[in-house]
Formats: structure tokens, sequence, C-alpha cells
């Protein structure tokens, strides 16, 4: 319990003011992720306790898009949401924020691909679809090798360690909003409360990435997918009703 204590006591102090220069830890880093992961599972669970009964009350529901993945045979549903949405809401959402100048570059093509493609998609080509896409992916993919072998081994920039409390709570909290659209509703608004979970997970994970690496933010919001999507699949195979029709 005091373990449980000093991990709650460290991760409060870094959220209230996020910084880039943790102390190492005495412990093993298995066992202070694994600490870490049991306060996430204690905090969701007090909050799902709250937004479960309220769920039933409200009768909220499953968007269309997570009805029909729930719909799959269970070996899909578990490999695209406890391996591939991990890894890849990892990669996109938390891989970069420990400032590395190269990570930060990947970063920022993958942003200009999406940005890119976005206004091609608005711009109403046709004709040269295929053309123009290659031609914003290959110069994307060329700025960004180009600057990851110029960065390769620079520090992390002063600008972002100045800013990088604004980016963690950014990252969090964007994190938790886009899965408003995990649930049915026309007004996203009135489903934030149901993504606490979430921005519950970008905190405790950002943390986790920013301390002990890469590996264990994604271990930890695999171990939780797996535990959340094990309780769907047993409601729904019990006859609960989280999917809309």
């Amino acid at each position: 319990m005091n373990r449980l204590k000093q991990t709650a006591g460290e991760w409060i102090a870094f959220i209230k003011a996020p910084t880039l220069n943790l102390p190492m830890s005495e412990q093993s880093a298995i066992k202070d992720v694994a600490w870490l992961f049991a306060l996430n599972c204690l905090i969701v669970t007090a909050i799902a306790a709250v937004l479960f009964p309220a769920m039933m009350l409200l009768d909220i529901e499953m968007s269309s898009d997570m009805s029909e993945l729930f719909k799959r045979p269970v070996w899909q549903i578990l490999g695209i949401v406890v391996i591939v949405g991990p890894i890849m809401e990892e990669i996109i959402f938390r891989s970069w924020i420990n400032g590395n100048p190269r990570l930060l570059i990947i970063f920022g093509a993958i942003v200009a691909w999406f940005g890119g493609s976005h206004l091609l998609a608005l711009s109403g080509i046709t004709a040269d679809t295929m053309v123009s896409t290659i031609a914003v992916a290959t110069v994307i993919a060329l700025a960004a090798l180009f600057g990851v072998f110029r960065c390769w081994k620079a520090p992390v920039p002063n600008w972002y360690a100045r800013i990088f409390p604004i980016i963690f709570w950014i990252q969090a909290l964007f994190f938790g909003f886009i899965h408003v659209f995990n649930y049915a509703g026309d007004n996203p608004l009135a489903l934030l409360p149901f993504v606490l979970p979430q921005l519950i997970g970008g905190l405790i994970w950002g943390y986790a990435r920013v301390r002990y690496g890469w590996w264990s933010n994604i271990i930890m919001h695999m171990a939780y997918n797996m535990i959340a999507t094990s309780g769907l699949l047993y409601m729904l195979f019990t006859g609960g009703d989280l999917i809309s029709s």
C-alpha cells in the first residue's frame, strides 16, 4: 500500500508540473510500471462505478463504428483493440512527447501527411489525385528523412522543454476527447464525462512514456484495453446491450 501511495504521489506531482527532467527511480522499472498500472485501474474503477450506472440510466450506446467492430469475430476484436489500436494511438499521441528531435520530426511528418491529404481531398482534384498524393507523400518523406539524419544526435530543444507542460496536457485532453466518438449521440459535449477513463489514460501513459520509455505506455495501454474489452465482450455474450442497432 505504501508503494501505491508513493506512485500516486509521484504521478500527481508530475501532472501538476509536467517536466522532462524526472529523477531516476531506485526501484525496478517493471515494478514501477506495474504499480502505475494498478493506480490506473483503481482510478478508472472508481470513475466507472459512477459512469456505468449513468450510461444505463441515460441509455448511452456505442457508436455505429464501434458496434460494427464488436460484431467481428473475437480474435479480430482483440487484435484490433488490444494490439493494433494501442500501438497506433501511442505512436500518434505519445511516442514523441519526450522531445526527441527525431521523433518530433516524424510526428510532424505524420501531421503534415494528414493535413496534406485533407487539403487534396478538399481541393476537388480528381484526375490526378493519385499522382498528387504520391507527390505529397514523397516530399514529406524526403523532408522527414533529411530532418531525422540532420538531428540524429541533437538534444531536446529548449523551446520544447519550456512548453512541455502545455504539450503534455494537450495530448492527454485531445486523446480523451477523440474517444467521445466511441458513443452514439448528436452532442459530443454531452458525452464528455464518459471519456474520463481515457483522459486518465492519457495522463498516466504520458507520464510513463516520459519516465520509463515507449514500452511502458504501450504495455499499459494494451493491458487496459484487454481488461475493458474482456468486460464488454462478457456483457455482450451474457445479454448486455451497449450496441446501437
